[in-house]
């Protein structure tokens, strides 16, 4: 059955409203500025290295949680900022560097904004 109608043809292709979305940005907000603040010694290492770390998935902005909602695997986030590797996740906390160069970071960052790109599209 073909539908005749111009209206019909007209909304064909409308993609719906995603009222989610300023949430899921925030969302990816957070997971960038943990990444970014893995390349920072001292406290806001400590906290982004204890936040990808946490295995708490009840609160709604935990790194669990947030990999969740984007539909993006933790695991694979946490390699690609090289905090989970073999199999194993690393069990003392990576010493940031004196001066701390961005090119391993920003490949993951680069990475981790792909996945969330890709898998909002579909």
């Amino acid at each position: 059955m073909k539908p005749e109608t111009a209206i019909y043809t007209a909304y064909d292709d409308h993609v719906g409203l995603d009222f989610s979305e300023p949430e899921k940005n925030l969302m990816r907000a957070i997971l960038k500025t943990a990444i970014e603040d893995l390349r920072k010694s001292g406290e806001s290492h400590r906290d982004a290295y204890n936040f990808f770390k946490s295995i708490d998935e009840t609160y709604v902005f935990s790194f669990r949680s947030i990999c969740n909602h984007l539909n993006l695997c933790h695991k694979t986030v946490l390699v690609l900022c090289g905090l989970l590797g073999g199999g194993e996740a690393t069990e003392k906390l990576p010493q940031p560097q004196a001066e701390p160069t961005s090119e391993p970071l920003n490949e993951v960052e680069v990475n981790v904004e792909v996945e969330v790109e890709e898998r909002t599209e579909s």
